[in-house]
This record gives C-alpha cells, structure tokens and sequence, in this order.
C-alpha cells in the first residue's frame, strides 16, 4: 500500500475514534442525584408528595426493644414483614450509639425503587439523615439488597425508630441512644 494511503486509512481511523469517545464521554442534561436541594425553611410534619406515596405508617408512641447488634460486625438486623434490612454501624465514639453525635450508618434492604428513612422517637420528635441517603455501587459487606449509606444525628437520648422504605417495601431498626 503506497504511504498517503497508510497515511489517509490512519486518518480515517483517528477520526472515527474520535468520534467514538467523544459519543461515549457527552455528558448527560439530567441529575440522577436523589438529595434534595438545601431549604432555609424550618422541617415541617406535612408530607411531601412523595412521601405520602410511600406505604402508610405511624409513628411510634412506645418504645420497642432495641434491635440486636452483633458481636462480630456492629450490624442490626431490621424488623420487616415482607423483605429484608439489614444496617451496619460506624460510631465514631463507639458503642452504644451517642445522642448530639454523627453516625455513618450503611444499609441494605431489599425491594424497589429509591429508599427513604427518617428517625422517630415516642415524645413525637423525628428526624431525618443529616447526610444521604446516598447509593453504594456494592462493598464487601454481604447482606441482601441494595446499599445506601447515610449519617444521623440523635438530637436526645432514649429510644429511637429509624422506620426505612422502599416502593413496595418497609421496615424499622430500634436503637437505644445513650
């Protein structure tokens, strides 16, 4: 093959590359962020259209038992009728869980569709994540379902709900923060 035929077939597939890795890095005109965007306003108890879709709940107005942490992992098994939750623990001042102090909690739950959690304790008081949730690609930790990992903040000492749901699915992990 004479050279300017070398030299124009190199061009000629330069430019398809390049026409390939430029269509495989556009960027996308959408946000698949699920974190709503910062409000000044104060929380309030009315529920968002989303959340009034979810499955029906009421809050607590007893406590229940605290959910078992293992020995091994500090991970809590969830109380659910119809999947499972699983959440595992990183206290930054060890156990038991602190109120006024963050804690990294990753969860795992089974079902559909984005996941939503908020925090109840019987006086009324509810709280959501300060952070999250926000969706893992996967880890090492081997339990059922998809992982978000969030971090709470237990304003007061005493026993709290965290109550966790997916499109078809619920379930509630019970601390007892000191």
């Amino acid at each position: 093959m004479p050279y300017y035929r070398k030299f124009l077939m190199c061009g000629l597939i330069l430019a398809l590359l390049m026409l390939c890795l430029s269509a495989c890095s556009s960027g996308n005109t959408f946000s698949t962020s699920t974190t709503p965007a910062p409000s000044n306003a104060a929380p309030t108890a009315t529920p968002t259209p989303r959340q009034a879709s979810l499955l029906p709940f009421t809050p607590p107005t007893k406590c229940q038992p605290p959910s078992p942490i293992s020995t091994k992992l500090p991970e809590v098994r969830g109380t659910t009728p119809n999947a499972e939750l699983w959440a595992l623990l990183f206290p930054t001042s060890g156990l038991p869980i602190k109120a006024k102090q963050e804690i990294k909690i990753v969860w795992r739950m089974t079902g559909s569709g984005d996941i939503h959690l908020r925090a109840y304790n019987p006086d009324g008081k509810s709280v959501n994540p300060v952070w999250g949730p926000e969706e893992h690609g996967g880890s090492s930790w081997n339990r059922p379902g998809a992982e978000w990992g969030t971090g709470f903040n237990f304003p007061t000492p005493g026993c709290w709900n965290v109550h966790v749901e997916r499109t078809n699915v619920s379930g509630d992990v019970w601390f007892n923060v000191a």
